[in-house]
């Protein structure tokens, strides 16, 4: 399944695994073309790079056997959707994006409540820019499947990430857009709370807005202390609530976030919030006559 990574410069594909029930008495066959696409793509990107001839040549073998494989049981199962999805998700990993459209488009035609062939074609568009269509695609699949964190993420990344392409879909301003944003990054993170990418997200967007919710902010940071995380993220965690503090002038509070930033590649980050702490607490010193 596709999603969209948190303001990247180019919007990068996760791949999210299929879980879709497979056909009666079929299970077996699709779940293991599901798990063989999974371990690929996974091996491919832990080798990326220089590797040796064959390497490549054993990676190519098994890439063309897993092609063959989902067409010979999609010829099987031809009203199978969720497997065209999938499918499409293999053609789009291996670069070959308008094939993969072209199934996905394919998958909502047979079937029409299909949330996640919306979802992928959407985050397939919003990676070549057309960001209008992604929008409507993700929020339909939202509507159709409005317990999936993963749709509303995509929609509200879209949306604040195109600006322009959210007003002339919606008609927004810029407030408007970033307070919807807002609602679904929120939904997405409440729906899978113990997700950290979905946490952040939400929390993140508060430093793009003009006026941001300060107080509100902070407990969105809050809550991502709640997550399990890695120490690389809970120092990033520490960094923006201390950055959160600094706009509230909760200076002692700040502070202490920030002597929390133990970790030598956030030692440039400390440094720069040390800065801010010494220039926003420093007496002003008294005019000459």
């Amino acid at each position: 399944m596709k999603s969209l990574f948190w303001l990247t410069a180019a919007l990068v594909l996760l791949v999210r695994p299929v879980v879709a029930a497979p056909p009666a008495g079929d299970d077996a066959g699709y779940r293991q073309l599901i798990a063989r696409d999974d371990a690929l793509m996974q091996d491919i990107r832990e080798t990326s790079g220089h590797r040796p001839w064959l390497e490549r040549a054993m990676l190519t073998a098994r890439l063309k056997r897993l092609d063959a494989d989902y067409q010979s049981f999609l010829e099987s199962h031809p009203g199978f959707a969720p497997a065209m999805v999938a499918y499409g998700g293999f053609l789009s990993d291996t670069g070959r994006a308008p094939q993969a459209i072209t199934w996905w488009e394919k998958a909502i035609r047979t079937d029409p409540g299909c949330a996640r062939a919306y979802n992928d074609l959407g985050a397939e568009f919003a990676d070549d820019g057309r960001a209008a269509e992604a929008l409507r695609l993700h929020q339909k699949a939202y509507e159709l499947d409005p317990a999936d964190p993963l749709y509303h993420f995509n929609w509200a990344t879209t949306c604040i990430l195109f600006r322009q392409d959210a007003h002339d879909v919606y008609g927004w301003d810029e407030d408007g857009i970033f307070r919807h944003s807002l609602e679904q990054f929120r939904i997405a993170r409440d729906l899978a709370p113990r997700d950290f990418e979905y946490a952040s997200a939400y929390a993140e967007s508060f430093f793009m807005m003009k006026q941001p919710d300060w107080q509100e902010a902070h407990e969105a940071w809050v809550y991502c202390l709640r997550q399990p995380l890695e120490p690389v993220q809970q120092q990033r965690v520490y960094a923006q609530l201390a950055r959160v503090c600094l706009h509230q002038a909760r200076f002692d509070e700040a502070r202490e976030w920030t002597e929390k930033l133990d970790a030598p590649e956030f030692q440039p980050m400390r440094r720069a919030l040390e800065h801010r702490l010494a220039a926003a607490t420093s007496p002003v010193a008294p005019s000459r006559p």
